[in-house]
């Protein structure tokens, strides 16, 4: 019997070959294994997407591992990663296996291999996050690949040494060029769809791919507003179909301003549809391609195209250059759509929204990467120091201690209540509100022992089942000195709140 397990495996493997190879008739029209070029017509997601995001790339990677990362490539895709994201896998594999020795077995990759890989990629020239993505990658293929055809493939860069999430403070756009760049994209002259994509990039945190699958029929009205729906395909799972993003809209100043833009983009989207194919029909930023010439003049043509990341990236520069967009240094600035997230995100937290309410708007799911990539308050040293002075400004000099009841804060003026609980460093914990969250180690047992820390009357039955839980458990431990003293500090630590909010144990609350 053991001497057919092999032709069983063997079988096994040549089946399971079939129908991944046969999945590519699911991503393609035209797709071949043997062909290195993958063109995945069939997961573009939207009419704005080009081809070239959804072609995979083989010919770059070393002939005897080809077929092993085709083979990767299809089990990403069907374990739900993006084609796009599969691309960059790909290539990021590129350099470890240009790295390892010409016709080396993988299951010959050890500790040491990675290592020296380590050394290789320290010298040279990518930057943190590539080295990030490098490395990630090759530990991806390794647990993704581990069995197959039989091999056992050790995974010695499960660890990944490189930061992920690095803070890139040129990406945010420095306050004296959004002000020229406001007033260039204020003119009446500028073309309208370039201009209302400008405003819905410095508005509302998007990305670029995000705006241009915007459809024609994105805003609706609603009690006395406006809701722009925003489509994303980031956090949906790897489908096709995106998660519509809504974004609240009152009609009044930028956001009125940014209403009649849409508005008149949808009539010239309209106006353009029966000159459209079929499959690029319903686009919002549809246009009729222009030729700019040297000498300032501009030409019409009957192209009629849906706009592209190359579209807005190109009009970017070529306006940058026209109304002189200068940095500090008098450089022409050259402006990436994705700057206008990082400022977006940056200037509401400014302006003392939440991560959570950012998260909400940006589609993140949590605020890790947010605020570790995205937040540039360490640009505005004046900001911070100003909001800091202004917390303190409000906690007084600490003789009355405040209390939260009945969700107000009591001994606070109004007006003084609901700028503490707007401002970015206010924060609701478990049992009230944390008025200042500088250097916060977002643990329940240090907020009960912070000055800042305001606790919620209305719980007071909950600290106080705390307390009486925490000293019964001490009483129980009375034999283990560590977990007794543990126990009598939580204690106290809630007996500490409840004094806090003016009932000692002589004291009742009825």
């Amino acid at each position: 019997m053991s001497a057919l397990e092999p032709v069983i495996a063997e079988t096994y493997d040549e089946s399971r070959k079939a129908r991944y190879i046969e999945f590519l008739n699911d991503l393609g029209s035209d797709i071949h294994f043997e062909s290195d070029t993958w063109i995945c017509d069939k997961r573009i997601r939207s009419f704005a997407e080009e081809r070239v995001f959804v072609t995979l790339y083989f010919s770059c990677i070393p002939a005897g591992y080809r077929d092993i990362v085709k083979y990767y490539a299809i089990i990403r895709i069907l374990n739900g990663k993006r084609v796009r994201g599969v691309k960059g896998n790909v290539q990021n594999l590129v350099a470890f296996l240009t790295f390892l020795p010409e016709g080396m077995d993988l299951a010959r990759v050890n500790l040491s291999t990675a290592m020296q890989y380590k050394a290789f990629l320290d010298d040279s020239h990518y930057r943190e996050s590539s080295r990030f993505g490098h490395w990630s990658a090759v530990s991806t293929f390794f647990e993704t690949m581990n069995g197959w055809n039989g091999n056992h493939l050790k995974n010695p860069f499960t660890e990944n040494p490189y930061d992920s999430h690095h803070r890139l403070d040129y990406k945010y756009i420095p306050d004296s060029v959004s002000k020229q760049l406001d007033a260039a994209f204020m003119r009446e002259d500028m073309d309208l769809t370039i201009q209302c994509i400008y405003w819905v990039l410095r508005l509302i945190p998007s990305r670029i791919s995000e705006v241009n699958g915007m459809k024609m029929d994105c805003l609706k009205p609603f009690n006395g507003h406006y809701c722009l729906f925003i489509p994303t395909w980031k956090q949906n799972g790897g489908h096709k179909e995106p998660i519509l993003r809504v974004i609240h809209i009152n009609d009044e100043g930028m956001g009125g301003y940014l209403l009649n833009l849409i508005r008149k983009q949808q009539e010239l989207a309209k106006s353009l549809q029966p000159m459209m194919q079929e499959n690029k029909k319903g686009a919002l930023f549809t246009y009729r391609r222009k030729l700019f010439r040297e000498n300032g003049s501009i030409d019409m043509t009957n192209n009629c195209c849906i706009s592209t990341w190359g579209y807005v990236s190109n009009n970017f520069r070529r306006i940058c250059r026209q109304y002189h967009i200068c940095d500090d240094s008098g450089q022409i600035y050259h402006l990436s759509s994705h700057q206008f997230r990082h400022n977006g995100i940056t200037d509401r937290l400014e302006s003392g929204f939440t991560p959570a309410q950012i998260a909400d708007m940006t589609g993140h799911h949590g605020d890790a990467m947010l605020l570790a990539s995205y937040a540039h308050l360490t640009l505005k040293p004046e900001t911070l120091v100003e909001k800091q002075q202004y917390v303190l400004k409000e906690q007084g000099d600490g003789s009355s201690p405040r209390v939260l009841f009945g969700g107000r804060i009591l001994g606070m003026e109004e007006q003084l209540e609901k700028r503490l609980l707007k401002n970015i460093r206010a924060h609701r914990v478990r049992g009230g509100i944390c008025s200042d969250i500088t250097g916060c180690k977002s643990d329940m047992w240090n907020c009960l022992d912070c000055e800042h820390f305001v606790p919620d009357q209305e719980q007071l039955p909950w600290f106080r089942e705390q307390v009486s839980a925490w000293k019964s458990k001490a009483e129980k431990f009375r034999d283990y000195p560590m977990i007794y003293a543990n126990a009598l500090k939580n204690a106290a630590l809630f007996e500490k709140a409840i004094k806090k909010m003016g009932f000692d144990r002589g004291e009742s609350d009825e």
